[in-house]
């Protein structure tokens, strides 16, 4: 997220948020600061949504953690963006490999009580947020499109309409980058 929805900006800072937001963006990447990870632009994360639960692949580093993670309705012109749910320390190996799972308090030291609802925005906006870093990774996910594209156990839907595997999202990295 740009900045946290329900924020008021002043008309007086908003072209100086700008400004730090543009900065931000061009110098910060998934894995870090810049000169560490400077080809990391562009990222996709993985989804599977099933009749029972919706699971994220991010893109992750070795050593690095998921830390929290924010499921958004982005609103349209008729209604503002509003936070549907949120977590903070996903558990376990899975979260360790940049796998997580939406709606699913029991995966998370602690979360928002909300459930997953019935009836699911067209798109929604995830964000993560990884634990040693002031850095983040997102995407516009549309739920019901990635209902309809499962892939094969493994491999994980795009917005950009294909699938990846979790090698391939982890591999969007400059830390994934073999030597020569």
């Amino acid at each position: 997220m740009l900045s946290a929805p329900g924020r008021r900006i002043s008309s007086t800072s908003k072209a100086a948020v700008a400004v730090s937001v543009l900065l931000a963006g061009a110098l910060s990447t998934s894995c870090g600061l810049v000169p560490e990870h400077p080809d990391d632009g562009n990222l996709v994360l993985g989804v599977r949504v099933t009749e029972g639960s919706v699971q994220v692949k991010i893109p992750i580093c070795p050593g690095e953690y998921p830390n929290r993670v924010e499921v958004w309705d982005p609103g349209s012109d008729t209604r503002k963006e509003r936070l549907l749910w949120w977590a903070e320390g996903p558990a376990g190996k899975d979260a360790a490999d940049g796998l997580l799972k939406l709606w699913s308090p029991d995966d998370y030291r602690k979360s928002s009580p909300s459930e997953r609802p019935a009836e699911a925005p067209p798109l929604v906006d995830v964000s993560v947020s990884y634990g040693a870093e002031e850095d983040s990774v997102g995407d516009l996910v549309n739920l019901k499109e990635a209902a309809k594209h499962l892939p094969a156990e493994g491999l994980y839907w795009t917005a950009r309409g294909e699938t990846m595997s979790a090698q391939a999202i982890d591999d969007q990295l400059s830390c994934a980058e073999k030597p020569n």
